[in-house]
């Protein structure tokens, strides 16, 4: 039986489900509902690395109160979704993939059982698939907020070197190694570079602890790798010339984890992109202290609700 990770810090919201769903390559995903009666409609709220549903609890119980629906989905190669697939194959195009999953999870489990209109949440890596998935010019979601997106990892001339060693170590066998370990270690909460808030931080971390299964660690070669070739797709001058999607970036104006100053770039190749700044938060904006938080909720429903 499918259960939802809990301990006492961390409340499942009222009337939540979890279920599976199969995607169209056999694999298995892990998905939640969490309905809200009368709701504005739903808003589809995918995570970052190494996240799982029920790190966004708090967030979930926050946007219902707000008047909306949310639906998630644990991202393929983390949480409790399939992992094997990914690993086996090198982790080559790995956010074409997700990419296929979240219009499979969207078109398919959430449009038919979920109150509409739908929009799209994601932070950090959850980006890039939203990002891809916007690009194509879907017409699946009334509008998009992207928080702290991972667009581009690090500046140009650090991806140079990066893409260079990452693909010399994927040729040399090392596709699932880890890099820099410690420097992705977010069961530390002192000189981290996600959260201010100690309280939400040690909340994950006892999630963490619960359910090893659901953990993973550090980013691998393979991983990196691809997220530059995803990243450097994204920037090309006609990469957003079909997206018709009104789109969101709220970054965080102390983001240490990714190249926040990245945005605006992208911003600059759409009319329907536009950037918000949260200053003071650490990259996960959504799990930052309350004067914070608060800030990208109230950005982001007003932006939500401005396209219904």
């Amino acid at each position: 039986m499918i259960q939802f990770i809990t301990i006492d810090a961390n409340p499942v919201p009222s009337g939540a489900e979890i279920a599976q769903f199969t995607a169209d390559d056999g694999g298995v995903l892990r998905y939640a509902i969490f309905p809200k009666t009368n709701s504005h409609g739903t808003i589809i709220l995918q995570t970052g690395w190494s996240e799982f549903i029920e790190k966004y609890f708090e967030t979930v119980d926050d946007l219902r109160e707000r008047g909306w629906s949310v639906a998630m989905m644990d991202w393929r190669g983390q949480g409790l979704s399939d992992r094997a697939r990914d690993t086996e194959r090198d982790w080559r195009g790995y956010f074409s993939r997700l990419h296929s999953d979240l219009h499979g999870f969207t078109q398919d489990i959430v449009a038919p059982r979920m109150p509409g209109p739908l929009h799209l949440m994601t932070h950090s890596m959850g980006g890039l698939p939203g990002l891809k998935i916007l690009a194509s010019g879907t017409d699946l979601y009334k509008s998009a907020v992207l928080c702290a997106p991972m667009t581009r990892l690090f500046p140009p001339v650090t991806s140079l070197g990066y893409r260079a060693g990452t693909e010399l170590a994927c040729l040399a066998g090392m596709a699932n190694t880890g890099v820099n370990a410690g420097s992705d270690d977010s069961r530390q909460f002192a000189g981290n570079m996600f959260t201010t808030d100690e309280r939400r931080h040690s909340r994950f971390r006892l999630l963490q602890e619960r359910e090893p299964a659901a953990c993973v660690n550090s980013p691998t070669y393979g991983w990196v790798r691809e997220s530059i070739l995803e990243s450097n797709r994204l920037h090309k001058p006609d990469a957003f010339a079909d997206l018709k999607t009104p789109t969101l970036i709220v970054s965080a104006g102390a983001e240490r984890r990714i190249d926040g100053s990245d945005h605006q770039n992208i911003a600059a190749l759409s009319p329907h992109i536009s950037v918000e700044r949260i200053d003071g938060a650490l990259h996960e904006i959504m799990m930052e202290r309350d004067e914070l938080r608060d800030q990208f909720l109230t950005t982001a429903d007003n932006f939500l609700r401005a396209h219904q």
